[in-house]
């Protein structure tokens, strides 16, 4: 049962990198409701968006944790600790920007301190691209072309603003990002079901040899 649980969470990742592929080449194009196509995905770079904010946020040390703090805290590629502050209070996507991590994308959750291992694309104030579609769109590709320095891996700033992106009309971005979040919802409940009956087989093995 594990292995075919495992299976079928691989089988549902490749598919959606497929799809994944796929759409943001443009080979897959959604229509309307009328069956109409959406408007010409247009070339854009980061940093001329309206209304986005390219930034590293202030990091805090391991030492500024607290273990009874309310806040997540996140580093370079995932939650490090907890802290009694956020410094953001909506999801973010950002781009892990030091060490070997470098160029990997994420979607942060709301109420979270995100340190400066990440640079965050805030669109907080932007009207023309919507966060999970960007955090789809940026996931699908290899930003690793950024990554600079071989003591010290990182991306800059400026890198990230003059990354070309094509960008489809806001309701061709949330029928994507609609789309898109199915899979990883499918995935989700398959993992919940898979660390399931791990915990299982370990119970029945500790029964076992009592």
């Amino acid at each position: 049962k594990i292995e075919i649980k495992e299976e079928e969470i691989k089988t549902l990742e490749e598919m959606k990198k497929g799809f994944m592929q796929k759409i943001f080449s443009q080979e897959i194009r959604f229509k309307d409701e009328n069956g109409n196509d959406y408007p010409e995905w247009e070339e854009k770079r980061l940093g001329d968006i309206v209304g986005i904010s390219i930034y590293q946020p202030t990091t805090i040390t391991s030492s500024d944790f607290k273990n009874n703090g309310q806040y997540k805290v996140f580093g370079a590629n995932g939650y490090i600790g907890h802290y009694d502050k956020f410094n953001h209070e909506l999801s973010q996507v950002a781009i892990s920007c030091r060490g070997e991590n470098s160029g990997i994308v994420n979607y942060i959750e709301e109420k979270t301190w995100i340190t400066g291992n990440s640079m965050v694309i805030n669109l907080d104030n932007g009207k023309s691209l919507t966060k999970k579609f960007l955090y789809y769109l940026l996931s699908s590709q290899n930003l690793k072309y950024m990554v600079t320095g071989s003591g010290q891996p990182q991306i800059t700033r400026r890198d990230v603003e003059l990354h070309l992106i094509f960008v489809p009309s806001l309701q061709e971005q949330e029928i994507i990002a609609n789309f898109l979040s199915l899979f990883d919802e499918k995935i989700e409940i398959e993992k919940e079901a898979l660390d399931t009956l791990k915990d299982i087989k370990k119970g029945l093995l500790q029964q076992m040899f009592v």
